[in-house]
């Protein structure tokens, strides 16, 4: 079992959501983060100019079977393209899986 966590901007998030959809993996987490870059910023807020070094992100994983992991990462590049193109991939492996309702443990709980 992987665990699939792409870090995209968040305009991408509809289009990755729907490409993993459409690739039948219907169980994702997103969350909102934070994340640095090469580059910085100049905004302005309330009135004062500051430099940002900080950038919202949005982190999407997804739990798969070791067999899917291919298909993960080619439907999450295929949404993250149609918006920009921009977004790293980290795949790292699961130990072990409970789903907590029914006690199943490994690759059945996914």
């Amino acid at each position: 079992m992987k665990m699939v966590v792409a870090v995209i901007r968040p305009e991408q998030l509809p289009a990755v959501k729907d490409a993993l959809f459409e690739a039948d993996f219907i169980n994702l987490t997103a969350s909102s983060v934070m994340g640095t870059a090469p580059k910085t910023e100049q905004q302005m807020f309330r009135g004062v100019r500051r430099e940002v070094t900080l950038f919202r992100r949005v982190r999407v994983e997804v739990a798969v079977k070791d067999a899917l992991v291919e298909r993960a990462i080619e439907a999450i590049t295929r949404g993250a393209k149609e918006t920009g193109g921009w977004g790293h991939i980290f795949v790292t492996e699961i130990s072990e899986v409970v789903k907590i309702w029914t006690g199943e443990r490994g690759p059945r709980a996914l």
